[in-house]
């Protein structure tokens, strides 16, 4: 009986050694493959394939196999092997499938296989709805969809050119050029632009460019500029602002949202005070305005009926525009003398508006847009700092001395 305990203890023991030696296995992967050691990782992750694991580790496992196969080594034939792989291992209901057939999709695609992209990505459309992939799987079916069309109108040896992906290319033509290729010949142009991009790409590839350094320097810069503006939608994409927080902005910078008075005015200029006296006469007796601008008026908008709209209290000439604050709708003012002049004027007032607000309701998706703006940065800040923690940052000081994150921080 006690030789049973024994051998019972000694198994069960075994296997917590095993467990811990495969978490220390993992982690070290993980930190090669943070360290850009990629060929050591995927050595320690294929090595961990033979252990006996947790379901998950196991699916993890495989899908950080793919992903560095596929993302960091472009062997997109190995990344599959690892997929089937797990879409082999675990049933169809495994609550992260849809992350197996989403990289199914991206891998297909790159192999040219378009059919099967298409379908994977339709997949996690159609069967995981609330996936974080599924607007990305439905451009991807859209994408596979324009090289599966057979609406061909090139080839580049076996490659097709299709009208779909023609007309994707005319899209992303800014709108005030985009009708230089909208003729026939426009579209023509516009093929020949499209392959001869695909030509030089292919004949860049063939002469192994891609290896040079310069080129892995701006393609690395070029990806961590994407990844981390995907990361800020991702992190930032549940800020939300309530109601009562766009009111109160509202009413604590009420004045940024202030109209100020406004008066439309109509004149008519003259070249002496007689003159202007006569015609102020004849419009208090009810002369026609519109005869008067047009046949006595001096100034150049007498063309336009003499209408001076929309003035603000310091717009020009501020005489006029001084004394038409203080009169009424429809009111006729006595000659004006405009400074620096001989001239005078008459102005009829048509038109005042108060000083007032904008309303609250007018200016909501404004309000909303930088509260989220603002509360996205806080957010933003925040998960930054956060990863500090995350990834253990320490800063080496001049001297030498080693400061950890938190006494950075403080």
């Amino acid at each position: 009986m006690r030789f049973v305990q024994t051998a019972l203890i000694l198994i069960l023991t075994a296997g917590l050694l095993s467990a811990d030696s495969i978490k220390d296995d993992l982690k070290k992967a993980k930190e090669l493959e943070n360290h850009g050691k990629y060929k050591e990782a995927v050595l320690i992750y294929k090595g961990l394939l033979k252990e006996k694991m947790d379901k998950d580790e196991r699916f993890n496992v495989l899908l950080n196999i793919a992903d560095i196969e596929f993302d960091k080594m472009e062997r997109p034939d190995s990344a599959l092997k690892y997929l089937e792989m797990a879409k082999s291992e675990f049933s169809e209901n495994y609550r992260r499938m849809d992350e197996v057939y989403y990289r199914l999709g991206l891998v297909y695609e790159k192999l040219g296989k378009y059919k099967d992209a298409a379908e994977a990505y339709q997949t996690v459309a159609v069967r995981f709805q609330k996936s974080k992939y599924v607007d990305d799987a439905l451009d991807g079916v859209e994408r596979a969809f324009r090289k599966n069309f057979r609406e061909y109108v090139a080839f580049i040896g076996d490659e097709p050119v299709t009208k779909l992906e023609l007309d994707k290319e005319l899209e992303s033509v800014p709108p005030f050029y985009r009708s230089a290729y909208e003729s026939e010949e426009g579209r023509k142009k516009l093929l020949e632009n499209l392959i001869n991009k695909r030509v030089l790409v292919k004949e860049a590839e063939l002469r192994k460019l891609y290896l040079k350094s310069r080129f892995r320097e701006e393609l690395e810069k070029r990806r961590q500029q994407l990844l981390m503006r995907e990361l800020y939608d991702e992190i930032t994409s549940d800020v939300k602002v309530t109601e009562d927080e766009m009111r109160r902005f509202y009413n604590k910078n009420k004045e940024k949202y202030k109209i100020p008075a406004r008066v439309t005015i109509r004149r008519v200029v003259v070249n002496s005070k007689a003159e202007a006296d006569s015609i102020y006469e004849a419009l208090k007796n009810g002369a026609n305005l519109d005869s008067i601008i047009k046949t006595k008026s001096v100034a150049p908008d007498a063309k336009t009926g003499g209408w001076m709209r929309n003035l603000g209290k310091g717009s020009q000439p501020k005489p006029l525009v001084q004394k038409a604050f203080k009169m009424k709708p429809g009111e006729i003012s006595k000659p004006i003398k405009i400074p620096g002049s001989n001239q005078y004027a008459i102005i009829k007032v048509i038109e005042k508006q108060e000083e007032s607000y904008r309303p609250f309701e007018e200016v909501k998706p404004q309000i909303e847009k930088t509260l989220r703006a603002e509360k996205a940065k806080e957010t933003w800040q925040k998960f930054t700092k956060s990863l500090w923690d995350k990834y253990k940052v320490k800063l080496i000081e001049e001297s030498g001395e080693e400061k950890g994150t938190e006494e950075k921080k403080g």
